[in-house]
């Protein structure tokens, strides 16, 4: 490292680890920019950086190829040249942001192209959970395309993650904006990505209008069990897998989104169930096994004042000419059959 001043600079990391976590601080100085080349060709996996650092330098992550997730503060806004070259498996930013400062999110999106799972707190850490976000930026690629009789060249591009990344005023970025692509990437993307993204929207709804609230509500509702399928990945979520959703939320799908009156929510209870099961997830198949056989007991008790109700309501004189006729009689089975005197039996010995 070099010092400068009251900062100092990590120059090279030697035999990096699979996780490494930058110091705040050497000889009492805070750390305030990485160097160039200070990370190329390792085999890092994931990166954490202190609050301080404020420039990262050319090539700074050059060619690491296994580098999949990056934590930051929205200090880092000198990015160097080709930070990210070579770099194809980033898929997962989490950014901590200060109020009323820029942000370094418009630059780390424009650097990257693939799908991006973005998380974005606010400091400080006791703010409420609306001031945090997890978004979906898609991927997106451009392709040339060669018209060689006119000699003209032009750009196509493919995906809708250039729009999402577009969501900025100047630095600061546009939730409403965001939330208007959602039409586009329904038609674009897979079921299970926008799932995701509709599921992060609503799970951390900081920004979201009550309209945009009924978008991302009623497309989960229409795709409850993939869904719920995610859910229940996030449950049981692999180190080598990323995910804006946490474990322990299905029971929020279940009493929040799907419709408690509806009377195929036994049988979406038991079709979770079973994704559940395949899973390997024992805490949830106890949860929703639960769930179900409470919705039944409920229902059925429902039939049973149905039942009462009913009979209460019925005319005096159909009552007095079906139950208590029925009763009257000496079989039960017979209504309307009049009741015969019973006769007593001498025995004589």
């Amino acid at each position: 490292y070099t010092r400068i001043k009251d900062e100092i600079r990590i120059d090279q990391i030697e035999d990096p680890e699979a996780v490494i976590y930058v110091p705040e601080q050497f000889e009492e100085c805070p750390v305030t920019e990485l160097g160039s080349y200070v990370l190329a060709h390792s085999a890092v996996e994931e990166i954490h950086l202190p609050p301080y650092v404020r420039k990262i330098g050319a090539y700074g992550f050059y060619e690491c190829e296994q580098l999949k997730r990056i934590y930051c503060y929205s200090r880092v806004l000198d990015l160097g040249a080709g930070l990210f070259a070579g770099v194809p498996a980033v898929e997962y930013l989490d950014i901590t942001e200060f109020p009323g400062e820029r942000s370094c999110l418009k630059e780390m999106l424009a650097e990257l192209r693939q799908t991006l799972r973005v998380q974005l707190h606010q400091m400080p850490a006791a703010a409420s959970e609306a001031a945090e976000a997890r978004l979906i930026f898609p991927e997106y690629y451009e392709d040339s395309v060669e018209n060689t009789p006119a000699r003209i060249v032009s750009i196509e591009t493919h995906g809708c993650g250039h729009r999402y990344r577009y969501c900025f005023a100047g630095r600061v970025f546009q939730y409403r904006g965001y939330d208007e692509l959602f039409p586009h990437v329904q038609v674009q993307e897979q079921e299970e990505l926008v799932t995701e993204l509709a599921l992060g929207r609503l799970l951390y709804p900081r920004e979201l209008s009550e309209k945009f609230w009924e978008h991302y509500l009623e497309y989960v509702r229409e795709n409850w069990k993939t869904a719920g399928k995610l859910l229940i990945q996030a449950d049981r979520m692999q180190r080598n897998r990323v995910s804006n959703l946490e474990p322990g939320k299905l029971p929020w799908l279940v009493d929040e989104v799907l419709d408690q009156t509806s009377t195929n929510l036994a049988d979406q209870l038991g079709e979770l169930t079973g994704l559940a099961q395949e899973a390997g997830d024992t805490e949830m198949v106890s949860w929703l096994m639960e769930r179900r056989y409470r919705l039944r007991t409920a229902g059925a008790l429902q039939n049973i004042g149905g039942t009462q109700t009913a009979e209460a309501v019925l005319p005096a004189d159909a009552v007095q000419g079906t139950d208590r006729s029925r009763f009257a009689s000496g079989n039960p089975e017979i209504p309307g059959e009049s009741q015969r005197p019973k006769r007593k039996r001498r025995f004589e010995l």
